[in-house]
């Protein structure tokens, strides 16, 4: 499968700040955008679907390795996908 791009899995023209908003921004229709995107991603980092939904919700991160691929695969900086949760 050929790398994906933003303007692959984006319906707007700005580019997406974070990993869930590349997510929400797949359209409903054809051939399930969004579980394609979530089977992909779970495939390139080796990993399971269900870990990658957990990614989306924000319910936890991948590693940095996983990160660094699946920015790499989106061609978005890795800070922008992901970035650092604010702690108070």
């Amino acid at each position: 499968m050929e790398n994906m791009t933003v303007k692959d899995y984006t319906q707007e023209e700005k580019e997406p700040k974070s990993f869930s908003e590349v997510y929400n921004g797949l359209p409903e229709r054809t051939k399930a955008p969004k579980q394609a995107f979530v089977e992909r991603i779970a495939e390139l980092c080796m990993c399971s679907q269900q870990t990658v939904r957990m990614w989306i919700q924000g319910k936890q991160r991948p590693d940095a390795l996983k990160q660094k691929l699946i920015s790499e695969e989106l061609g978005i900086p890795q800070d922008e996908l992901f970035p650092t949760p604010v702690t108070e």
